[in-house]
């Protein structure tokens, strides 16, 4: 019962304290204060209503295109382009971290549920993912191949890139010219 009646009296100031009039007033110096209550010279203050937001109602209230879209979804997708747009085949790439960024593009963009699983060297490497950027780090100097593969949701593949050839070079230690060793 005490919570009741804690819950109403705190429900009750809520209700009053939203409906509180607001005045404002400048003072002799120019400062301009604010208060709920009036003084000499107040003028009231309109507050507007707060901003809401209403979604939009969908353009067909049905659900019978969602069942034709599940339907279509089904069908085998073809992607056109699936290209490595980054690294060039037969490009040197320098990095002594042996960093490397493999860029993909597709045509059409990626469907939901679609996943793009990198071939290096011929084997699968990381987890499909369907971002069409893939980052490397620590491949050995030397020469390596790379494609992408698109997957279904149930990992079978759709389509693969043409592989991509590309020279990895890290400086070695003891390499650098001219010095003499003592």
């Amino acid at each position: 019962m005490k919570k009741l009646i804690l819950f109403l009296s705190l429900m009750t100031l809520c209700i009053c304290a939203a409906s509180a009039q607001i005045y404002k007033w400048t003072d002799a110096q120019g400062n301009v204060h604010f208060s709920d209550v009036p003084h000499d010279g107040a003028e009231k203050v309109k507050i507007n209503e707060s901003q809401t937001f209403s979604p939009p109602k969908p353009i067909n209230g049905n659900n019978s295109t969602l069942g034709t879209k599940d339907q279509t979804s089904n069908k085998p997708r073809s992607y056109t382009k699936v290209v490595i747009s980054q690294p060039q085949n037969e490009a040197t790439v320098r990095n002594n971290n042996g960093y490397l960024v493999v860029a993909v593009e597709l045509e059409p963009d990626l469907t939901p549920g679609d996943n793009l699983q990198l071939l290096f060297d011929g084997a699968p490497i990381g987890e499909p993912q369907p971002n069409l950027s893939f980052q490397l780090n620590g491949i050995y100097r030397g020469e390596h191949t790379i494609a992408v593969q698109v997957l279904d949701p149930s990992g079978q593949v759709l389509n693969t890139s043409d592989s991509v050839t590309f020279f990895m070079h890290r400086a070695r230690v003891g390499m650098g010219g001219g010095g003499t060793k003592s």
